[in-house]
This record gives structure tokens, C-alpha cells and sequence, in this order.
């Protein structure tokens, strides 16, 4: 898959900040605003070709088409949570990733984006604990242990 990313590593182009305004439309708008800011000084604080090479894994590297129908979901259990305002990965991408793989889970969750536990915690505490209450019952019953906290 070809990327044009070179223009992401470029001397006269402040790369945090360049990144800070791609990945802000990925935050929910309902998010508060200290958390969507510190969600944002993080892109900000990165490097030269940090986000370059953040977005080839993600495109790249980690593509993973093809492969899918292979998870095994008995052995070990998928729950896909997406956040509705992820353009980057929609909610209809999650739902045909789902789709592929027999037995995933998958959870829309409203009012959050790409960055659901640093943009809203209290809103993404929301749509975790039910998974990890999932998890942990499913890990209960089969008398493998028990969650830590």
C-alpha cells in the first residue's frame, strides 16, 4: 500500500503541530476540553517522522485483510469498541472487520472518537467495564483465576 507521507517529514513543517491538527477531528466534539487538549499535546510533542511512521504501521504494517477469518475468538475473545466520531476507522469499518471474524463483539460507542480513554475517561469508563465485567465473569465461571485490582 503506498502512502504519501513525505510531506510529514519536512524541515520547514513543525511535525507536532501539523499532527495535532490532522488527529483533531478525531475527537468527539462533546469531549471535555482539558482532556481533548492534553489528547492533542501529546501529537504535538513528537518528533520528526514520529507520526510518518505511526500512520505507516497503522496502514501498513498492521493491515491485517485476508488474515481475519483466523482469529480464533473461542481461544481468545475479540471486543471491538469504536468511537463514533473515528474517521479513521468508522464504525461501519468495525462493524465489516466484525463481520469477518465469527464470534467478535463490537460496541459503538456515542459521544467519543479515536482517542476514547484520553479525550473522555468518564465517558469510555462507560463502554470498558462492561467488556472487562464480560471478561472477568467468562474468566470466573471457567475457574482460570480472577481479575487483580
Amino acid at each position: 500500500m503506498q502512502l504519501h507521507t513525505e510531506w510529514l517529514h519536512r524541515s520547514d513543517i513543525h511535525g507536532g503541530e501539523v499532527c495535532a491538527a490532522l488527529v483533531s477531528g478525531l475527537i468527539a466534539p462533546q469531549s471535555p476540553a482539558r482532556f481533548r487538549h492534553e489528547t492533542l499535546w501529546q501529537y504535538m510533542q513528537s518528533g520528526p517522522g514520529i507520526f510518518k511512521g505511526d500512520l505507516y504501521f497503522y496502514r501498513v504494517d498492521a493491515n491485517l485483510r485476508g488474515k481475519l477469518g483466523n482469529i480464533d475468538t473461542k481461544a481468545c475473545p475479540l471486543y471491538l469498541l469504536t468511537g463514533e466520531y473515528d474517521f479513521s476507522c468508522t464504525p461501519e469499518d468495525t462493524l465489516r472487520t466484525a463481520a469477518a471474524i465469527p464470534g467478535a463483539k463490537v460496541t459503538i460507542m456515542r459521544e467519543l472518537g479515536h482517542f476514547p480513554m484520553s479525550e473522555n475517561p468518564a465517558k469510555f469508563r462507560q463502554y470498558i467495564l462492561p467488556v472487562l465485567d464480560e471478561i472477568h465473569a467468562a474468566t470466573a465461571s471457567h475457574g482460570t483465576g480472577r481479575l487483580q485490582g
